[in-house]
């Protein structure tokens, strides 16, 4: 299970990249993953699925109202699905970022939410790994 860990964390490094230079993921890097993620979501059921509806649904509301990107919503689905820990963590970290923009640029301020998942995601491996999760 840790390679597959590890390959997410290379593909959130080459989607953070993107972020940063374009401010925007491609959809050919988000959507194979994603749909990958549906499926494996399906075939393990219970859980697994129930956090990956929840985060694609709440994702998709955040997007219609304007509030994210599309390829955040993609990205936070994944790591629903492959490892709740890097969710979580993934979340919090760009909660921090985004909290010490504010007090540096105010409100409205945008910035590219990708590369705080993936430091989130990141941090997850070493936790799980100690913890006995990995």
């Amino acid at each position: 299970m840790i390679w597959i860990h590890l390959a997410v964390i290379l593909w959130l490094a080459v989607c953070a990249a993107q972020d940063l230079l374009r401010r925007q993921v491609s959809n050919w890097l988000t959507i194979p993953p994603f749909a990958a993620a549906g499926v494996w979501a399906v075939w393990r059921g219970g859980e697994t699925l129930l956090l990956y509806g929840l985060v694609t649904l709440v994702m998709l509301v955040l997007f219609w109202k304007g509030g994210t990107g599309g390829a955040d919503g993609k990205i936070l689905a994944v790591l629903a699905v492959v490892s709740p820990a890097a969710l979580i963590l993934a979340l919090a970290a760009n909660t921090l970022i985004g909290v010490v923009v504010y007090l540096r640029y105010g409100r409205g301020v945008r910035y590219p939410a990708v590369p705080g998942f993936a430091a989130g995601a990141l941090l997850s491996i070493p936790i799980q790994f100690f913890s006995g999760g990995l």
